[in-house]
């Protein structure tokens, strides 16, 4: 008698290969330290690596949202959105990093932490709200001296910046001061990819990911009420409600007048 076949695997057991080479892919890069080799390089290179990849990617996340419409967005994984920095209470969970352009379920949303706890925003809080010198800060109780200063001049500089010229996005920062734009980019290959970023949980709410931590805890004790910021992940209950907006269907009132739906409705995104 010949020997039992065992049955081909359901498909589902599949399905976290996408994730997996995307992830792989991240990996590979980190190892590489591609993100310092390509910022090591000129301006105009950078520009054209950045340019390069941003449009495969995009390239990719449509295909993707093509084929498995319930895992990836269908908006542009670049996208800038204009909100309020008063929105942004909690951090993201289950470490939300550079995901552009997914779309997860379960409830990464509702694990964060509280933004103004992270201690540069308490530190900012403490001393351009509350009045406290820099050395009372939890600043200088997480940092050493020399690592304390660097951050505590960094931080001021920023404040007094925006403090006089308002917030710039990165877009115009690279126009009208581009030496800024380029002195700054910590993980980001480029000025135009290190705006602040959010993802968005299963109710609209914006949650910080990565990226402009200062920037942000600066907007909010300034009381600036409209800041760009870039979107990355959406949870999959509301990246549902950009699809009935999008098939012309019906949803809460409450949602309608959500920045990350301005693409949907035709609304101005400047």
């Amino acid at each position: 008698m010949a020997d039992k076949i065992d049955p081909l695997p359901d498909p589902v057991s599949y399905h976290e290969l996408d994730r997996i080479l995307l992830l792989s892919c991240r990996f590979v890069s980190y190892r590489l330290r591609f993100h310092k080799r390509v910022a090591s390089t000129s301006r105009l290179a950078a520009t054209w690596i950045f340019v390069s990849l941003s449009i495969l990617n995009k390239y990719i996340i449509f295909v993707l949202h093509k084929f498995i419409p319930e895992r990836y967005t269908d908006a542009d994984p670049y996208k800038r959105i204009h909100i309020d920095p008063s929105a942004i209470e909690y951090t993201t969970g289950n470490k939300g990093s550079k995901r552009r352009g997914w779309v997860v379920g379960d409830n990464w949303d509702q694990s964060g932490n509280k933004f103004i706890d992270r201690t540069s925003a308490t530190a900012i809080e403490q001393r351009f709200v509350n009045a406290m010198s820099w050395d009372e800060t939890v600043l200088a109780e997480r940092y050493d001296e020399r690592e304390f200063e660097r951050r505590r001049d960094s931080i001021n500089h920023l404040y007094e910046s925006i403090q006089k010229n308002g917030y710039e996005s990165q877009r115009r920062l690279l126009e009208e001061h581009p030496n800024a734009a380029w002195s700054d980019l910590n993980d980001s290959i480029h000025p135009l990819a290190n705006e602040i970023s959010v993802d968005i949980g299963r109710n609209g709410e914006l949650l910080w990911n990565m990226c402009g931590q200062h920037r942000l805890a600066i907007a909010k004790v300034l009381d600036i009420d409209r800041i760009p910021v870039q979107v990355f992940r959406r949870h999959k209950q509301w990246q549902t409600i950009r699809n009935k907006v999008r098939n012309g269907e019906d949803i809460p009132e409450g949602f309608l007048d959500h920045p990350d739906l301005d693409d949907l409705l035709n609304r101005d995104q400047s």
